[in-house]
């Protein structure tokens, strides 16, 4: 049974490996470098308050996913947005986890003083841009070239959702 529940400080292994496989095989995040725990910790930190969420999605003890709202962007009037982040381990991918870490993301941010939520979505990412799709995203806009990953340029749509 999938449990849904906040990410705690002995989570971050395995939310730090589920990110690290992302980074040396996905265009799902631009970070090139793998992370090590102690990278992650600050990034952990700054999800305890519960503006900021960071939740898992475990069974049977192990984590199949993890998701994130952060700060949007540092300046005072960005406040009121925060951005998706949603990682699913390999091999759990298509089976509606990612879609529940979304949602669960989605009502807690309801419960916050949060008004929109935005998604910057690698272009090509079909799945993550489906799966913010059937939960209310609408593309709203589309960088082009903005990332450089595994010697190719990548575009960026924006996915943005008005609670």
């Amino acid at each position: 049974m999938l449990i849904l529940r906040k990410a705690t400080l002995e989570d971050l292994g395995e939310i730090t490996d589920i990110y690290n496989y992302a980074i040396k095989n996905l265009t799902a995040t631009f970070d090139e470098k793998e992370k090590t725990l102690e990278d992650r910790r600050a990034w952990f930190e700054s999800h305890q308050v519960d503006k900021y969420p960071l939740i898992v999605a475990e069974e049977e003890g192990e984590i199949l996913g993890w998701g994130s709202i952060s700060l949007f962007r540092e300046r005072p009037a960005y406040r009121f947005t925060g951005e998706t982040s949603i990682y699913v381990r390999k091999g759990f991918q298509g089976q509606g986890v990612g879609t529940r870490i979304l949602k669960k993301l989605i009502d807690l941010t309801r419960e916050s003083d949060l008004h929109t939520l935005v998604a910057l979505i690698a272009d090509g990412n079909e799945a993550s841009i489906r799966l913010h799709a059937n939960l209310g995203f609408q593309i709203v806009g589309q960088i082009q070239e903005v990332g450089y990953k595994f010697d190719d340029w990548v575009d960026v749509l924006i996915m943005q959702k008005i609670l």
